[in-house]
């Protein structure tokens, strides 16, 4: 759907007689702008800036190929003498390359230089390397070997084939050879050469002996590997397509004109079928574009010379420009540019010495919806928001006398541009196709005659805009096409006012509301500049507007935000050959192959993804995958359609999300809720956005929104598909500020549903009669499906049929179990009939049921439904009122649904059973292991033994006292008996308080304390008694300290060996290479490993691990855990083991700072014993020793790998898997989380200063 729009066209002046043009590539980045030109046996250098003289540099006679060659910067020209010299092109040195005695007729360099192949007078095929050393010489002529030959297979007979145009007599006329039919002395006896893009095969085309005009296919060794196929009439013009799936060759037919297209194996493909004939207008050249997108085809007739530019979409050939010459000054050559970039550039020389750069680029033309495509004389147009027609094919054809170079559409008329430069006006393309009218033809007046018009723009209603280039400027002109005629009489556009602008234009962009200016992009210095048209209709430019480091090839002027009378905005967005998009210079994406600007977005492609940015914030909001190479053809806005074309032509309609939630929102705020709920269905968008849209304007619009829905299965979809979720802060985002929603007071995401079916139903039940369905589908969403059925029950006294076709749309929302179910908690036997009809249950099934449901009493019946139901709660309570004669049964009903807080409830009245139901609880807490509250309700209950025993289990010593009391038991021995259990649980204070209440021996209350190592205590203890403190305190003290000191000096050695042991053991394993587990290891704990490592012992990889033996039971689990976690050395995960024990020692020791403290303590108390302060001196010194060395070590045994610090995902993924680091992380996955990272020591003020 792209036509050639030209960019520019530059004038420029060579030599006189040019035959051959080279242009040189690329020098740092640049591109140069000195080229060589061969005219009349001589090489002349031309500088394309300033006014410098063309040089000659060298003067060589019957010059027949020339080659600039890069890698040597110089000029290889090729003589029919045969002389192959090489040329410096900047001091005009020459140096014999080779020599050909016989002659040379061709010469060709491959596309990389590495080879060249040269055509003999005597016909001989010629391949050199790039230093001239022969690499294969054979006769042109030569055959082919018989096993490569063309094979007739012998299809059919020629009577029994179709001829086609030439009738049923062609099958009587006896086969001749087809290439006999003109003297071999008549054809163009000129040998052509063309090498394909890639440099590995080169064709031949020449005239054979016997065969006319045919040629032959060599690779890049000079071996002949295909023949053409037998055809009559070929020309001598030959090129092979750079990408290399066609040789394209002129053929004449005698009903028609063609341009051949053959594959590599001499086979023909397709062709191309010319609008002229080649016996009035024989093809002079042909040329590819340098990215085999443009097919030039240049012809000479008696009047004049034409170039027509062909390009291929869908497999058709579309004719997009032809431009026309006169014989007064005929054309010398074509030749596109092999430049960077540069590959839609054609240079085109007279033999005047004119030369002509045109400058192509495909673009999209498009008037919103309305997108047209040339094809010659046709003006193909769809319109795509009426249909998808997909090409070459199209809505409607505009055919015009003479062939279209370029049209313009905007608004409802239409501007055609052809190649003789008239303009052709329709001022009513809406009526195109239904009343086709006659469009008025405007001529040029007499300077717009001459000029190559660029960037034909639509201005205003009354002026066109375009563009002329010629040297180093360019003149912008305002077209004036209302009211003008010539002198013969005729309609004519002329030029209205201009203005010339330093360099050259290729780009022109109006903004579409401001027809007061416009932008245009130099190449030169690549700024834009802002050129207005002034009161006087003249124009002036205005300034630089923005500066890009490299010029545009597409710019668009967009809307921003606002609208056109009231402060609008807009931005430039330019698209540059290198797919970069800017807005206003801000770089917005790169590898863009299209953009296209729909409501608030603008919308740009890559290879194989969509992008939206949003015009206001130039934020992306949202992204999609397209299918590869897609490019936008245009977009629908009122119907958030986008159209893409794909690399294959065909065409592919896309709704964009973004898009479609944009119209959604729109519609909303302009209350037309019904429209937004059918796009959305339509499009697939989630309806909770009808709500979430705008809370308060739905809120307080709520009667407007039932009043526009018509039908009540919309608002029934609108209610099923309610979620507590704000969908515009998730699934629409793109399209929404999370900053800007606002909620009424009252209202809160997570009671979305429920707020909004009370919303609506509070309205829907001011007319029932209108919104019996949402309400039910309201009912159904709140889960008050009892009240569903209430209302269609309701119904069914009134209206039979009714009712029936509600609970049928019931039915559909809801299983028809449960709602059997809801009916039957009704405890209404009619519902319930009416529901079970209509649900197909089996009569067989639910009336024996009901019946014997009928003949209980009420309040047993409502205990047996509910019961049924599964609500064991209202069945209970409906037991309760069925009296004392059911208290057993009660009393089970309780213990087997453990509904003992609900018995207790509804059995208040009940005092004796209460108790019982009090019992019942209390040994239900006890088989759980809850003896508190067991005792709390055995007391209840009036067991007091069993309360006194389950608060002596869990040692309440406080509670077994009171309780003792109570039974009347001596309240010391109960006391004495608790004080063993007390300290064996380490509750040491709470033994001594007991035995300080309960018990006056001295002796005892001192032993209890010395017990649990409460020195501090007991030495108080002590002193209030004035006792000696040397006497008993002081040696238990002293052999406490002392056991301690031993005890800190074990765990600091302890500490040391197990992280020596480990820094070895990964020191062994970091010098062996091997990883963590030996070859030759069993693992049999493989069982313990996560599911997601890959630790397997080499003896499972070549049995059945599916045989071996699994521990799968708990026991058998933590014996093989114990196992794996041993510290025996040797043990595969010994490492493991031993990070394991330190995180556990290295916790064990923080947790001693207080016991330590209080020892020191209680030491510096005994002032009277000699050995009490070096003791404490002592310990205190051993355990800061200790934690020093923890502290110090710690970071060395909790490496950075063995914390993970997120790394797991790289070592997985990327180009450079590291299988070591990955084998660890999964070996330290057998860790607990909690031991990967080192213990925080929080430590505590624990030192004494005087013991410092």
């Amino acid at each position: 759907m792209r036509n050639l729009k030209l960019r520019y066209c530059k004038e420029l002046h060579a030599v006189a007689h040019p035959r051959h043009l080279l242009l040189q590539p690329e020098l740092n980045g640049g591109v140069s702008d000195a080229y060589f030109v061969v005219a009349d046996n001589q090489i002349y250098a031309i500088q394309e800036s300033g006014d410098v003289q063309p040089k000659v540099i060298a003067d060589l006679p019957d010059i027949v190929g020339v080659e600039f060659l890069q890698l040597d910067n110089a000029i290889c020209v090729a003589s029919g003498a045969g002389e192959v010299i090489l040329v410096d092109p900047q001091t005009g040195a020459t140096s014999e390359g080779t020599f050909c005695d016989v002659g040379i007729e061709s010469m060709a360099w491959s596309p990389n230089q590495e080879v060249v192949a040269f055509v003999t007078r005597t016909h001989n095929v010629v391949l050199m390397t790039s230093t001239f050393d022969v690499i294969a010489e054979q006769p042109l002529d030569a055959e082919l070997d018989p096993d490569q030959q063309f094979v007739n297979v012998g299809w059919g007979k020629k009577e029994t084939q179709f001829h086609g145009s030439e009738g049923k007599q062609a099958a009587k006329q006896k086969e001749s050879d087809s290439t006999s039919i003109r003297d071999e002395q008549e054809l163009n006896q000129d040998v052509s050469i063309s090498w394909r893009g890639d440099g590995a095969f080169f064709v031949v085309s020449y005239v054979a002996a016997q065969l006319g005009r045919t040629f032959k296919v060599y690779d890049s060794e000079g071996k002949l590997n295909h023949t053409a196929e037998k055809s009559a009439n070929l020309k001598d013009s030959v090129v092979w397509r750079p990408t290399g799936n066609w040789i394209a060759v002129p053929q004449q037919f005698p009903n028609k004109s063609t341009i051949a297209l053959f594959e590599k194996n001499g086979l023909r493909h397709r062709e191309l079928v010319l609008p002229f004939d080649l016996q009035d207008e024989p093809v002079v050249q042909l040329r590819w574009s340098e990215d085999s997108d443009i097919l030039a085809i240049r012809t000479c007739a008696k009047e004049e010379q034409r170039v027509y530019l062909y390009t291929i979409g869908n497999y058709h050939w579309y004719l997009k420009q032809v431009l026309i010459f006169e014989q007064a000054d005929p054309l010398s050559l074509l030749h596109w540019d092999t430049r960077c970039g540069a590959e839609h550039t054609l240079h085109i020389l007279k033999e005047s010495g004119k030369h002509l750069v045109y400058r192509w680029a495909f673009a999209v033309d498009r008037n919103n919806s309305i997108v047209g495509v040339i094809d010659g004389n046709r003006l193909l147009l769809t319109d795509f928001d009426e249909a998808i027609v997909p090409p070459p094919m199209s809505k409607i054809v505009l055919k015009f006398e003479t062939y279209i170079n370029t049209f313009i559409s905007h608004g409802t008329s239409l501007w055609v541009y052809t190649c003789d430069r008239k303009i052709y006006l329709n001022e009513h393309i809406h009526t195109l196709g239904k009343q086709l009218q006659k469009p008025i033809m405007l001529m040029p007046d007499a300077e717009l005659s001459g000029l190559h018009l660029a960037n034909l723009t639509h201005f205003s209603p009354h002026y066109l805009l375009a563009t002329h280039s010629s040297a180093g400027s360019t003149r912008l002109i305002l077209l004036s096409y209302r009211d003008n005629v010539n002198k013969p009489g005729e309609w004519c556009y002329r030029v209205h006012s201009s203005v010339r602008i330093n360099g050259l234009v290729n780009a022109v962009a109006v903004a579409p509301y401001a027809m007061n200016e416009f932008y245009v992009q130099t190449v030169n210095n690549s700024h834009t500049y802002e050129v207005s048209l002034k009161a006087d209709k003249t124009l002036k430019v205005e300034r630089s507007y923005v500066q890009l480091n490299e010029p545009a090839d597409q710019i668009d002027w967009v809307m921003v935000k606002g609208c056109i009378w009231d402060g609008y905005t807009g931005a430039l967005v330019t698209l540059r050959n290198q797919h970069l998009l800017h807005m206003d210079g801000y770089h917005i994406g790169e590898d863009v192959t299209s953009f296209c600007v729909v409501t608030n977005y603008l919308v740009y492609t890559q290879l194989n993804a969509m992008h939206f940015v949003r015009l206001e914030d130039r934020r992306q909001v949202a992204s999609r995958n397209i299918e590869r190479g897609a490019k936008i053809v245009t977009t629908v806005a009122r119907k958030a359609r986008v159209v893409l074309q794909l690399p294959r032509g065909n065409l592919e309609a896309i709704c964009p999300r973004v898009l479609v939630l944009e119209l959604v929102g729109d519609l909303l705020e302009r209350g037309k809720y019904q429209k937004a709920i059918e796009m959305s269905r339509k499009q697939r968008i989630n309806l909770n956005i009808i709500f979430d849209h705008d809370v308060k304007q739905f809120v307080s619009s709520v009667g407007d929104f039932l009043n526009d829905i018509k039908e009540p299965q919309w608002l029934c979809l609108f209610l099923s598909e309610l979620q507590n979720e704000d969908f515009t802060k998730g699934m629409y985002s793109s399209n929404y500020d999370a900053a800007n929603q606002t909620y009424p007071s009252d209202y809160r995401v997570d009671q979305k549903v429920e707020y909004v079916c009370r919303l609506l139903e509070q309205q829907m039940n001011k007319l029932v009669s209108r919104f019996r369905l949402p309400l039910i589908t309201a009912y159904v969403k709140l889960g008050c499906l009892e009240t569903a059925l209430q209302v269609i029950w309701k119904v069914q006294q009134e209206d039979a049929s009714l009712a029936d076709q509600l609970l049928q749309h019931l039915l559909y929302l809801v299983d028809v179990n449960d709602l059997y179910n809801v009916a039957l908690g009704t405890y209404d036997f009619g519902l319930v009939l009416f529901v079970a009809q209509k649900s197909q249950k089996d009569p067989k099934e639910f009336l024996p049921y009901l019946n014997e449901l009928k003949a209980l009493p009420i309040d047993y019946r409502k205990f047996r439904i509910d019961d049924h139901l599964k609500r064991y709660n209202l069945a209970l309570s409906h037991l309760a009122a069925c009296g004392e004669q059911h208290y057993e049964e009660a009393l089970e009903y309780i213990h087997k649904h453990g509904l003992y807080t609900d018995g207790l409830t509804f059995y208040r009245q009940h005092i004796e059973f209460q108790k019982n139901i009090y019992v019942a609880y209390a040994d239900h807490l006890r088989g759980i292991a809850k003896l508190d509250n067991a005792s709390l309700m055995y007391e209840r209950g009036g067991q007091l033994q069993q309360a006194l025993l389950s608060a002596k289990h869990t040692l309440d010593w406080q509670r077994v006292l009171v309780l003792a009391k109570k039974l009347g038991e001596p309240l010391d021995q109960v006391a004495q008996s608790l004080v063993g259990p007390l300290q064996q649980q380490g509750r040491h204070m709470e033994a001594y308080e007991l035995v300080k209440e309960h018990c006056q021996d001295r002796k005892r209350q001192l032993d209890v304390l010395l017990e649990g190592h409460l020195y501090s205590r007991a030495i108080y203890e002590a002193g209030l008694e004035d006792d000696d403190v040397s006497e008993k305190i002081a040696p238990a003290l002293l052999a406490y300290g002392a056991q301690l000191e031993n005890s800190l000096q074990a765990d600091l050695q302890l500490f040391l060996d197990y992280k020596q042991r480990l820094l070895d053991i990964r020191q062994n394993q970091a010098k062996s290479g091997e990883g963590y587990i030996d070859a030759d290891v069993n693992l049999k704990e493989v069982d313990l490993l996560s599911d997601t490592t890959s630790l397997h012992s080499s003896q499972y990889s070549g049995t059945s691990r599916g045989t071996g033996k699994t521990f799968r039971s708990s026991k058998n689990r933590r014996k093989h855990e114990r196992k794996l976690f041993s510290l025996k050395p040797g043990n595969p995960f010994e490492d493991i083991a031993l990070i394991d024990a330190l995180h556990n020692h290295v916790t064990k020791i923080a947790q001693q700072q207080q016991p330590v403290r209080d020892t020191c303590k209680a030491l510096l108390q005994l002032a009277s014993a000699a050995d009490a302060d070096p003791l404490a001196a002592a310990l205190q010194r051993e355990f800061k020793t200790l934690l020093q060395a923890v502290e110090a070590a710690l970071d060395e045994i909790w490496t950075p790998e063995l914390r993970g610090n997120g790394l797991m995902a790289d070592h997985l993924t990327g180009p450079n898997v590291d299988y070591l680091a990955l084998q660890k992380e999964q070996r330290y996955a057998l860790l607990s989380p909690l031991k990967r990272f080192k213990p925080q020591l929080i430590m505590m003020d624990w030192q004494h200063e005087i013991l410092q």
